[in-house]
């Protein structure tokens, strides 16, 4: 059966934007400082997902350094980040046109991300997108991050659309459990940061850029 969808909900890092450079540039900063090896790029990669304390957690069990460091390597690149959040970071491919589209047909969106919130808005409106958004939904104090669909049931209810008739667009296996958990329609988009094989997410759509998102709606909704 097609439905129209009523609303779209994205994900941040790997999704609209692609972010790990300047992440991974602020972790990097962050472990010298405490006079610890940096971490290349293509691993920070495969930490990045659920957020910047549990990135710090694995980056310090991949280097195979004591746990008690985590505040302080935390505390550091948090620091470092807010000061440089959008300083390589840029969008991913066929985003603009794509929040364009749907702009233009007046489907509401909105982010969920599990990076803290004001940071995430700061990066948003760095990209250059905040107009596109009627929310940003990010870490918050005693709220559960994704997986869990606590953030997507907010951002859902604020942007005034049914989970069953809104898409959950993201692209890695966090954002796919958390679409199934919230019971909204799962996309994933390739070339995120995805720590498993596309086929093992269980969803029904993945496409291969953003670009591709305005057609999979206008069929979807028929």
């Amino acid at each position: 059966m097609n439905y129209k969808i009523t609303g779209c909900i994205f994900d941040l890092d790997g999704t609209l934007a692609d972010t790990a450079p300047d992440i991974a540039a602020a972790l990097n900063f962050a472990l010298q400082e405490s006079e610890l090896k940096k971490i290349p790029l293509e691993i920070i990669i495969r930490m990045i997902g659920n957020g910047i304390p549990k990135l710090v957690t694995s980056a310090l069990t991949y280097l195979g350094a004591s746990p008690v460091k985590a505040d302080d390597v935390l505390r550091s690149m948090l620091l470092h980040y807010q000061n440089n959040y959008c300083d390589k970071s840029f969008l991913m491919n066929g985003v603009e046109d794509c929040l364009s589209e749907l702009f233009s047909r007046d489907i509401p969106m909105a982010i969920c991300t599990n990076k803290e919130e004001n940071l995430a808005n700061m990066i948003v409106r760095a990209l250059g997108i905040e107009e596109y958004f009627t929310v940003v939904v990010g870490s918050r104090p005693n709220q559960k991050k994704k997986p869990d669909r606590a953030m997507l049931d907010l951002a859902a209810a604020i942007i005034n659309s049914p989970n069953s008739t809104t898409m959950m667009i993201g692209d890695s296996e966090v954002d796919a459990q958390a679409a199934i958990a919230a019971e909204c329609i799962p996309v994933i988009v390739r070339g995120g940061y995805c720590h498993k094989p596309y086929h093992e997410l269980g969803v029904p759509h993945v496409i291969a850029d953003m670009a591709s998102l305005p057609k999979l709606i206008a069929e979807t909704g028929k």
